[in-house]
């Protein structure tokens, strides 16, 4: 059967490397699984491959998007499939390198397909969010109490998701969650590879490189962002979800004291890192077509 590697892990664990190391003794073509490292901007933020690596190795999936473009995990299923299918005819072994987890769950187990919601009821929903999320919360879980334990207040983008789903259809998201799947890949392997580090040293590693960032240019590539979009509504441009984008923004607003947006991003870090860990441990399970190993270091 045809294989595919997965290469994944916290931010900061070492991905990059171990895929360099992985690939040195085959042919193969590496695939990003960041649904950050699809934009052109904020580099640096994102911790993009550096030149000397995409130049050697074959990259796909990398800075495509501007940063007002918007890109979701099914649209990232269907592109990696496709650069998949062109590693198999290539002769290739496709491994995709990544720490977003909603991403490689969906190139894995498929997605439910979701209804089509309306402008106004998108409309309508943002503003009830952003004036009264307390409110949007109480109508989501009073019509399912099973979501409280699926979505937390603290998961705003989900939660206004499965709001305008009751709002348009009177059904629960885990009604369509539970429905037939979209598939993008069939009849292929998938060897998913873990980095999991030590905690102390992964901390250790993301404090070093938030200081690296900022020291080589994070800062810069903020401001020339700025500088090119409507900086008053940053909210618009995904790209600005990097950790660090919109406190960079509001230091160079004077809105933030400079060691205060260091120690922010760094403790911002810090907690996805374990958010990430978290979910990539739950997902620990064998198949007949995925086999996850946990790489502990």
């Amino acid at each position: 059967m045809r294989k595919v590697v997965i290469i994944a892990g916290p931010t900061c664990c070492g991905k990059t490397n171990y895929s360099i190391e992985y690939i040195k003794n085959c042919d193969a073509k590496i695939i990003n699984g960041d649904s950050l490292q699809v934009y052109r901007d904020l580099k640096i933020l994102t911790a993009f491959p550096v030149e000397y690596e995409l130049h050697d190795i074959e990259h796909q999936l990398f800075g495509f998007l501007e940063s007002s473009e918007k890109i979701t995990a099914y649209d990232w299923a269907i592109l990696a499939a496709h650069e998949i299918d062109d590693a198999f005819k290539e002769n290739k072994i496709p491994v995709i390198v990544g720490g977003t987890g909603f991403f490689i769950n969906t190139l894995i187990n498929g997605v439910s397909m979701m209804p089509v919601i309306s402008p106004e009821i998108r409309h309508n929903s943002k503003i009830l969010a952003k004036n009264n999320y307390d409110t949007l919360c109480q109508y989501v879980y009073g019509h399912d109490r099973r979501l409280k334990e699926v979505i937390p207040k603290s998961k705003h983008r989900q939660m206004i998701r499965a709001y305008e789903i009751m709002i348009s259809t009177g059904k629960s998201i885990l009604y369509f969650h539970d429905g037939p799947k979209t598939e993008f890949i069939r009849d292929v392997f998938f060897d998913f590879n873990i980095i999991i580090p030590n905690r102390q040293l992964l901390y250790n590693r993301i404090n070093d490189r938030v200081d690296w960032m900022l020291e080589n240019g994070a800062i810069e590539e903020v401001r020339d962002l700025l500088s090119r979009i409507n900086s008053a509504n940053i909210d618009s441009y995904p790209v600005f979800g990097a950790i660090g984008a919109r406190e960079i923004a509001a230091y160079l607003g004077e809105i933030l004291p400079r060691n205060e947006m260091i120690d922010l991003i760094k403790l911002k870090t810090r907690h996805y890192a374990k958010r990430q860990i978290t979910w990539f441990k739950h997902q620990v399970h064998e198949s007949e077509f995925l086999k996850i190993r946990l790489l502990e270091s």
